[in-house]
């Protein structure tokens, strides 16, 4: 939610020429303490004209206000022939402000208020936020990104201005930073989580570490991108029931599983909770096993050794062989587009996964190897780069949500997350279980509340691998026939954590 106030507006509360002086000081304090109000840049030179000329002795106040205020970029796309153009140039700019950003307009000039959809009167915008029943969302992209928004214009401005817009410095420099962060030598950006796990495990294949037919080892409780890497690569997987408390892979039920064919364990660090033990650190060395870690959801989560607490924490993305990364927009690391990453300290693997993602050159038009297109774009890379620098705050609000929701819902149908390691935990998602989902969604629903199931269907139910359909895992179809997301993200405010628990614990049996 983004209002921008026009001139009159501010104007009005620093000469304090308002009949409506109070309702409007009040109305400025709250759209700043939610961070709702703007300006657009068009405005700037005319309000300090005026103010510095008409009215000095406010001059502070006013710098204090614009201080404040969130600055939006005036687009370049001026149609000088449109009505509003002809009017009044500027009224004209604000609106193209207004909706590039999507956002109301505060004005008192009544031939704005008449020539405009965007513009209300202070009053209209007090009685709209009075009245306004707002949906908690399940997650609200928009107001991630907001909170970014200088910073994002301008990294594409930097991209657009470079005129370099694959595989240039932003991915360089993306890939350093990200393997700095993760803990690993290598980063090799590329277009999606889906190929980086797929790149990884084709490159172990043209390093003749597997062949097709080699069987890989993977929780049974996952999203289906984890399996079709596996799949695609003609390799097996072989799938291990998770644990009902953490949802992770049952590190008990990996050994079993394990055969003279067994090249590899996937874990799944599904929620953004950390799924590697020290259990399965050391199944893969007795039986010479790769490690590969899916960590599309648990950007910043950080394992810690049991035995050694002194010992430097590690980021996951840097506890095995290596790692798939995936900066989908809803991640915690998102980008605004697909886009992914491989993260390893081994340097052979990097340099093929590398060459693989560029149709298999290391040089161009020099092809080693028959690989396929999966760039990381600099656009994508300049906006993660952004974000990146946020990170670990955002992933701190994230553990905030989730504390209070842990703390604070009690109902009896309704099982909570398990949380051993806070710092093991990012809160990608916030699972809950139910024998009663459906109708606590619906419930949820009706009372304003967005949730989602992570997932409905599990990978071996799933029509696409009709030959696992006859399969039997328990555990994990009880997951996802009780398992509900609830909303979180760095973004939600206590009203609405504290709605989200208070409808919960009043839904009745």
């Amino acid at each position: 939610m983004l209002f921008i106030l026009d001139n009159n507006f501010v104007l009005d509360l620093i000469a304090r020429r308002s009949s409506n002086f109070g309702l409007q000081l009040n109305l400025l304090y709250f759209l700043l303490d939610k961070g709702y109000a703007a300006i657009s840049s068009s405005q700037l030179h005319n309000l300090r004209y005026v103010v510095m000329r008409n009215y000095p002795q406010y001059e502070a106040d006013y710098l204090e206000i614009e201080a404040r205020l969130r600055i939006i970029k005036t687009p370049s796309y001026v149609d000088l022939n449109h009505k509003l153009a002809i009017i009044d140039i500027e009224d004209y700019l604000i609106e193209l402000s207004a909706k590039a950003c999507n956002a109301k307009i505060i004005t008192s000039d009544k031939q704005f208020l008449a020539n405009s959809e965007l513009a209300m009167t202070p009053v209209e915008t007090f009685n709209y936020l009075i009245n306004e029943h707002r949906e908690i969302e399940f997650l609200s992209l928009k107001r991630i990104n907001d909170k970014y928004s200088v910073d994002i214009e301008h990294s594409i401005d930097r991209v657009l201005a470079s005129g370099w817009y694959l595989l240039g410095n932003e991915v360089k420099t993306f890939e350093k930073e990200y393997a700095g962060y993760i803990g690993t030598t290598y980063c090799v950006g590329v277009a999606n989580g889906l190929d980086a796990l797929r790149l990884i495990l084709r490159a172990y294949k043209e390093m003749g570490i597997m062949h097709e037919g080699d069987e890989i080892i993977v929780p049974a409780n996952t999203y289906i991108a984890s399996i079709l890497a596996i799949t695609d690569n003609k390799l097996v997987p072989v799938l291990v029931e998770p644990s009902i408390e953490t949802l992770e892979i049952n590190d008990t039920k990996i050994e079993v599983a394990i055969t003279p064919k067994t090249k590899g364990i996937m874990i799944v660090h599904l929620y953004g909770q950390c799924a590697y033990t020290e259990k399965i650190g050391e199944i893969c060395k007795k039986y010479n096993l790769k490690l590969i870690e899916d960590n599309a959801q648990a950007h910043g989560c950080v394992y810690t050794e049991p035995r050694t607490r002194n010992q430097e924490p590690r980021k996951t993305g840097s506890l095995g062989d290596a790692a798939g990364h995936s900066f989908y927009p809803g991640k915690n690391l998102g980008a605004m587009g697909d886009a992914g990453a491989v993260t390893t300290n081994n340097g052979e693997l990097a340099r093929v996964v590398r060459a693989l993602a560029n149709y298999g050159s290391e040089k161009k038009y020099v092809n080693n190897y028959q690989g396929l297109n999966s760039r990381l774009d600099e656009i994508q890379a300049a906006i993660l780069r952004v974000k990146l620098n946020y990170l670990d705050e955002d992933n701190e609000k994230r553990r905030n949500v989730a504390h209070y929701y842990l703390e604070n819902i009690k109902h009896p149908d309704i099982k909570l997350p398990v949380v051993t390691d806070w710092n093991a935990h990012v809160f990608h998602i916030f699972p809950i279980l139910s024998p009663r989902r459906d109708a606590l969604q619906q419930y949820l629903t009706e009372n304003g509340v967005q949730t989602l199931i992570h997932y409905p269907i599990p990978p071996h139910k799933q029509l696409a691998y009709k030959e696992w359909n006859t399969l039997s895992f328990p555990i994990t179809e009880q997951i996802h026939n009780e398992v509900l997301s609830l909303p979180i993200s760095q973004v939600m405010n206590t009203s609405e954590i504290e709605r989200v628990v208070e409808i919960l614990n009043d839904w009745r049996r």
